[in-house]
């Protein structure tokens, strides 16, 4: 049986779990491996792609948010006014005033946590409470910049960070689940215990592997609900559970089916039979 068809038959039939106990550790890892992966490619990857299509990525959204700009000799300049109020964000570029008013700028700082206030000659930054002031004036005079030539240049770097925290996210994830098979091959004990089965602890922490294809299962269909299930880690430590006992008793049954059923008789001594001719029916 090969691993896909393991994945589909761990769902449905515990008759195959005594198959899995025979398996190599490394057709087991492959089989958690497998599982994890197609549960990222659900719940991360195709959300990310939709995300993606649906706004056109990282590098259009913040086309459509940065205002026009251009820096040349020392001076910023907009075409227009741009204010973005996001929760905590605070976001105001207005060119056509050559200061703006302290005051203003200290009740920003004060309301919001993130903030971001230019003018024709000054910016101002603020974010993990650190505040930076930058005079334009102090910048080379041959710089020049432009939005375009903003996101171009930040553009690779931020799809690097992104792809980095895709893998980061999957490892963390392989991580998580072989780490939490223990939980199942640790109560999974007690389990067998009761059943008075004498599988040892590697044995059902590899059973454990296979029992936990049908909780991500329904972890994956639910991270498509607008609503969390709670305490569903308790949960799916239940099912796999279930699962064990099932299978544990599937081990414990004989199997007779496809096997010949045999019928023993024992021979009785006949009360009534005859009495033997040679002997005198009147001695």
């Amino acid at each position: 049986m090969n691993v896909f068809s393991e994945l589909i038959h761990s769902v449905y039939d515990l008759k195959s779990y005594g198959i899995f106990l025979k398996d190599k550790k490394r057709k087991t890892f492959l089989f958690g491996f497998l599982l994890v992966l197609l549960y990222y490619l659900v719940t991360v990857i195709l959300p990310f792609v939709q995300f993606q299509v649906s706004t056109g990525g990282i590098g259009k959204i913040v086309d459509e948010l940065l205002p026009d700009f251009t820096i040349s000799d020392n001076k910023l300049h907009v075409d227009e006014p741009y204010e973005l109020i996001e929760r905590d964000v605070y976001i105001f570029v207005d060119t056509e005033q050559e200061f703006m008013d302290q005051d203003d700028i200290q009740k920003i700082l004060r309301r919001y946590n993130t903030v971001l206030v230019a003018d024709e000659n000054t910016l101002v930054i603020k974010n993990n409470n650190q505040i930076q002031y930058l005079e334009f004036a102090d910048w080379s005079p041959d710089l020049t910049m432009s939005k375009r030539q903003l996101i171009d240049m930040f553009l690779p770097y931020v799809n690097v960070v992104i792809g980095i925290v895709l893998v980061v996210v999957f490892l963390f994830m392989q991580g998580t689940f072989f780490f939490g098979v223990l939980f199942v091959g640790l109560l999974g004990m007690i389990v067998a215990s009761c059943m008075k089965s004498d599988l040892t602890f590697g044995q059902l922490y590899k059973l454990g592997i296979y029992t936990r294809t049908t909780p991500l299962l329904i972890k994956g269909l639910a991270s498509f609900l607008p609503f969390g299930i709670p305490l569903y880690f308790v949960i799916s430590i239940g099912i796999s559970l279930g699962y064990l006992a099932g299978a544990i008793r599937n081990m414990q049954t004989p199997d007779l089916e496809g096997n010949p059923v045999v019928f023993y008789s024992q021979e009785i001594e006949d009360r009534w039979s005859r009495p033997d001719d040679s002997q005198d029916r009147w001695n």
